[in-house]
């Protein structure tokens, strides 16, 4: 996008690249590229970034034909009257193609312009919230979040987060262990080092209240029980109103919202490592009813977990990657 920060477009350029290379030539194994990338700019000539470097394009974005992904750099959102006949109608275009469409940083605002977030959970900049909130009023604006994830549409917040954005989206396309080991050959140790299943859910734990974090802490230790509000509630010792008001307030999720989350990202990470039938990944993550965890599989994830177990475990796919 026009006025760039170049690390949103060089940060997600080197890991894409890197992915089943880098830690395959430090190991000394046969590295295969797992995504063709390609640069675009809206036109296909440089572009000037936000610091003035010139960023050289691949392509014109009205000359992609099809994309996997398309990640959208952070912006200079004082341009965005420029993007209606512009980048808007080229990003809705190559989603309707099945395109999936992650944004960094301010690049959020560029995919709010589509109205694809409508109605979604999305993040940005948490200097920029008041500004998108005013803006696009019917997007559901979770800035206490890094990352989110609805559909097949992904936001991340500040310009750093691109990394835990484009590792998250290469576990999503090529595995768990691809991912990790991209991770530790690129030494970004803020990521799945911890090995754990919630890492997404960090930042929505540094709120400061103790009760609620108890309340957190529990429903990830018990995902397979039945949990419900009056539970939790008991758990962080308080009434079930005060429970309710208090971790919306410190999470932005109601209870059962972020429970859910909770469970279908178990539910990711049980899919692209066991071969447990769908009905034991299913019970492992709190369901009972295999047809609504596939339901609330899809609506969070953006495709029937299956489908998602076939992606995330093929030996070396190759998926066309574009960054606009």
């Amino acid at each position: 996008m026009p006025g760039a920060l170049p690390t949103t477009v060089i940060g997600p350029l080197d890991i894409f690249t890197q992915a089943g290379q880098l830690w395959e030539r430090l190991c000394e194994q046969n590295p295969v590229a797992r995504f063709e990338v390609r640069i675009a700019t809206l036109d296909g000539t440089p572009v000037v970034s936000a610091n003035g470097l010139r960023l050289h394009a691949d392509v014109a974005l009205p000359d992609v034909d099809a994309a996997d992904l398309v990640v959208v750099s952070s912006a200079d959102v004082e341009q965005r009257d420029t993007w209606k006949s512009a980048v808007v109608p080229e990003l809705l275009r190559l989603h309707r193609g099945g395109a999936q469409i992650a944004s960094v940083c301010t690049g959020a605002f560029a995919l709010a312009e589509t109205g694809l977030l409508d109605g979604r959970i999305a993040t940005t900049h948490w200097g920029f919230a008041p500004a998108f909130r005013t803006l696009y009023p019917a997007i559901d604006l979770r800035v206490e979040r890094m990352l989110t994830h609805d559909a097949n549409l992904l936001c991340s917040g500040g310009i750093n987060a691109y990394a835990e954005l484009c590792l998250y989206l290469v576990e999503h396309w090529c595995g768990y262990e691809t991912a990790e080991h991209l991770a530790r050959a690129l030494v970004l140790e803020g990521w799945r080092d911890r090995q754990s299943d919630y890492a997404l859910f960090d930042f929505q734990k540094q709120h400061g209240d103790d009760g609620i974090l108890k309340a957190q802490l529990h429903m990830e230790r018990h995902l397979a029980e039945p949990l419900n509000v009056a539970a939790l509630a008991a758990v962080a010792l308080m009434s079930e109103r005060n429970f309710k008001r208090r971790f919306k307030q410190a999470t932005g999720d109601t209870p059962n919202a972020y429970l859910q989350r909770l469970r279908v990202e178990h539910a990711r990470h049980t899919l692209a490592r066991s071969n447990d039938a769908m009905e034991r990944v299913a019970e492992q993550c709190g369901y009972r009813d295999v047809a609504h965890f596939r339901k609330v599989f899809k609506d969070v994830v953006g495709m029937p977990p299956q489908a998602y177990r076939t992606k995330t475990r093929i030996t070396a796919p190759h998926a066309s990657a574009m960054a606009a």
